[in-house]
């Protein structure tokens, strides 16, 4: 579900932090948008004493704080006090609250694997790559014979999404292939074909493997078609590198990396050391995001 959000009430100076996701809430009707639509990711802590204060100091909801702060006192459940703030404006109408307590019973229905894939799945939205892959294995680690192969297939294909986006590219590989296997969907196949592209294309003697000699080409479309991908489809996943690729050249991060390297090349070691150390402040920084 998405809409605009439009801000009819106060706005906070200093805004409320959830920190599983670093997602940072500036008025009540942003606080309602992230209950509603990330409930897998919500915990009791999370709306504790902190968080009526909160209410209190930045929003004036103070007919608000004292119904959640009752809440707690008396303890309430989690899904009481959420119904309580999305209940405490005209954010949300009474059938949107509803609908949103009919997914609750529904979630309350699935198993436990399913449960942690559907908070795996919100993690990776929010690109806690760290904290989904975690969860991932934690379902992969529980599998038995009795369990759906074209679930855990899916699950193997999260994975390797998030994988990918943490530039752990042989891993996801790798995981996009066991998804393939078992839940037999396009989408799987297609991860695993453009990580093989990307990897016969880098792999290349050429200066440029995509744009370069086509050998490599002809080495992944056999594998693709061994798979029955369509040649179409084989040769818009060229593209779609092909682009992904270019987009990386423009970020700034590859331009750090460049001239890094022309420092080194130049023998302008000083200045190729403080660049390198740049790069690798700024990924123990976004490290750091990821694991707290």
């Amino acid at each position: 579900m998405s809409r605009l959000i439009l801000c009819e009430n106060r706005q906070a100076v200093v805004p409320y932090t959830f920190m599983n996701t670093k997602v940072e809430v500036y008025s009540y009707e942003e606080l309602c948008f992230y209950i509603y639509n990330n409930v897998a990711l919500l915990y009791p802590e999370q709306f504790g004493e902190r968080f009526v204060q909160w209410l209190r100091t930045e929003l004036a909801m103070n007919e608000l704080a004292d119904r959640v702060f009752a809440g707690i006192t008396e303890g309430a459940s989690l899904n009481a006090i959420l119904v309580t703030i999305l209940s405490g404006g005209q954010y949300y109408d009474q059938g949107e609250i509803q609908h949103f307590l009919d997914k609750q019973e529904l979630a309350a229905l699935l198993s436990e694997e399913e449960k942690l894939k559907l908070k795996a799945d919100s993690f990776l939205m929010y690109k806690r790559f760290l904290k989904a892959i975690s969860l991932y294995d934690e379902i992969l680690r529980k599998e038995n014979e009795d369990t759906d192969q074209r679930f855990i297939g899916d699950v193997y294909h999260n994975k390797g999404v998030a994988l990918a986006k943490n530039m752990e590219l042989s891993k996801a590989k790798l995981c996009f292939l066991e998804a393939y296997n078992r839940n037999q969907k396009k989408p799987s196949l297609e991860g695993f074909v453009m990580l093989r592209i990307l990897e016969e294309a880098g792999g290349s003697d050429h200066r440029t493997g995509i744009e370069g000699d086509a050998s490599w080409k002809d080495i992944v479309w056999k594998e693709a078609e061994a798979f029955g991908m369509e040649e179409a489809d084989y040769h818009r996943l060229i593209m779609v590198v092909e682009d992904a690729v270019d987009d990386a050249e423009n970020t700034g991060i590859y331009a750090r990396y460049r001239k890094a390297i022309y420092n080194k090349e130049h023998g302008d070691y000083e200045a190729f050391n403080q660049r390198v150390d740049m790069l690798l402040n700024q990924w123990k920084e976004e490290f750091r995001e990821q694991v707290i």
